[in-house]
């Protein structure tokens, strides 16, 4: 039972472990990221930040004393100051559609604030702009945000495509694996389980950091004991335990934090849960048959 699934998982588990082995300096596996150059880079190039104009800072700095002011506030009244707030920054937005780096700051501090108010559709177009008008600087980080918003809009084909598009820009960054775990959690949620359990071991793979290992592992467990395969997801925990204890970590402090953690993966006691139930159905289902039997022996 659970046979494809579980060679499936253990595939990946197993190029995951390879990728881990031979990563990093010094042959260290589990790398943190590292900067790549871009085309047209020379060695010493310094980039020239542009810089916002003196009325741009003025307009952002008094929609922002406007935000400021919903601190305290409670009710109808906190509500009103957050849509006042987040109007004020998209009319900054509007007033300086001819400085991107000014009208992106403000579509993005707008779409936080329509965020706080509840407001996920205005959010969200905020996000998106915020992501068009200054990739460099709010691409990927907006364009996540705009994923969750579609997700709570229940859009859950446009939350996933944008959760794909939000790996794409940047695939070794800690918001791609954030994008790749939402991603795997919302199929979760919709009932796919067997494309959930594929993006959950997607995001196992790609994890380059211990921490990102345990968290992607630890959904991953859950997924397999919810498909009903106990099997799979004691080899993702054991997964998880031998890489980090591969991992290397010299600071004493940081293997201990991390040994917490492993310690305190929630999918451990799912799984302790499960193989009770399991065992305590399998008594059952024998003492039911010990008890027919007796019913059909010879009776006195």
């Amino acid at each position: 039972m659970h046979t494809r699934t579980r060679t499936i998982v253990a595939a990946i588990l197993a190029l995951a472990v390879s990728v881990a082995a031979q990563g990093g300096a010094g042959g260290k596996p589990m790398p943190g990221n590292t900067r790549t150059e871009k085309p047209g880079d020379k060695p010493g190039d310094k980039q020239t930040k542009p810089q916002l104009s003196a009325a741009a800072k003025a307009a952002l700095q008094s929609a922002k004393e406007t935000a400021g002011k919903i601190k305290g506030q409670k009710g109808q009244e906190r509500t009103t100051g957050l849509e006042a707030a987040a109007k004020t920054y998209e009319l900054v937005a509007v007033d300086f559609a001819a400085e991107p780096m000014a009208a992106a700051q403000a579509q993005f501090a707008a779409a936080e604030l329509w965020r706080r108010h509840g407001s996920p559709a205005p959010a969200e177009k905020d996000f998106l702009e915020a992501a068009r008008l200054d990739p460099a600087r709010f691409g990927q980080r907006a364009t996540l945000e705009a994923a969750d918003m579609q997700r709570r809009q229940k859009q859950n084909e446009r939350a996933l495509a944008t959760y794909i598009q939000v790996v794409a820009m940047d695939a070794s960054s800690s918001r791609a694996q954030e994008a790749r775990l939402w991603q795997a959690r919302l199929l979760q949620t919709l009932g796919r389980i067997d494309e959930a359990l594929a993006a959950f071991a997607t995001a196992v793979e790609a994890a380059e950091r211990p921490r990102a290992l345990i968290e992607a592992a630890n959904w991953l467990a859950k997924a397999l004991i919810q498909k009903g395969d106990l099997a799979a997801a004691e080899q993702a925990l054991a997964h998880a335990d031998t890489t980090i204890a591969n991992a290397g970590e010299d600071d004493p402090v940081e293997a201990g934090r991390l040994q917490k953690a492993l310690a305190g993966m929630s999918a451990r006691k799912t799984l302790q849960r499960a193989k009770d139930k399991q065992n305590q159905a399998g008594k059952d289902a024998r003492q039911l048959e010990d008890g027919k039997k007796g019913d059909n022996g010879p009776r006195r």
